[in-house]
């Protein structure tokens, strides 16, 4: 894909959950606010915020996808962008291995389940000014009935996902009420 726009109509096309525009707007505004240069993604999905992240002059994004069908079109999407000197790709769960570098901005916008353990594992990985921002808190899942049992298992991980932060003292925690829901947090 060649552009942001045919990006976006794939993903609708295809099912992949993508941030919102909004977010993407959000993250950009913070990124130039503060002149972070260092971004940390885990969930690239097919590489739409990557892409724009890594646009901006001076930004380098190291990015994690595991889920297979979307590591080889995230890959093509960074080659057709022409951000391989600005993306690091990793294609496997990114609490595989311990990171030893420091990031400006984390953004989370994994698996859902996986949120806080994606939090507890890069807590640390922040700069002394940098901030860990985690997409979709307020996420639902379609109504179907044949979704039923997941979508109340997936409200459960919703409202414990929602407590950790919220009964969090060690960081700073802010929720933006923007796209379907974001924490900020820092130290």
């Amino acid at each position: 894909m060649k552009t942001i726009e045919e990006i976006e109509i794939y993903a609708k096309e295809n099912f992949i959950p993508i941030a919102r525009k909004e977010v993407v707007s959000f993250l950009i505004s913070i990124i130039k606010q503060n002149n972070y240069k260092s971004i940390l993604e885990v969930g690239s999905a097919i590489g739409y915020t990557t892409l724009q992240l890594a646009s901006l002059p001076d930004v380098y994004v190291s990015t994690y996808e595991y889920w297979p069908p979307r590591i080889e079109i995230c890959k093509q999407n960074i080659i057709d962008f022409h951000l391989e000197n600005k993306i690091d790709f990793h294609d496997y769960d990114v609490t595989l291995f311990p990171i030893n570098q420091k990031f400006d901005l984390i953004f989370i916008d994994g698996a859902k389940a996986k949120t806080i353990k994606l939090f507890e594992f890069l807590k640390d990985n922040i700069n002394e000014n940098g901030i860990i921002v985690i997409d979709n808190i307020n996420l639902e899942i379609v109504n179907q009935i044949e979704l039923k049992n997941k979508k109340k298992k997936y409200q459960q991980i919703v409202i414990q996902t929602k407590q950790y932060f919220e009964n969090l003292s060690s960081m700073n925690v802010k929720y933006f009420d923007i796209g379907d829901g974001l924490y900020v947090i820092n130290k």
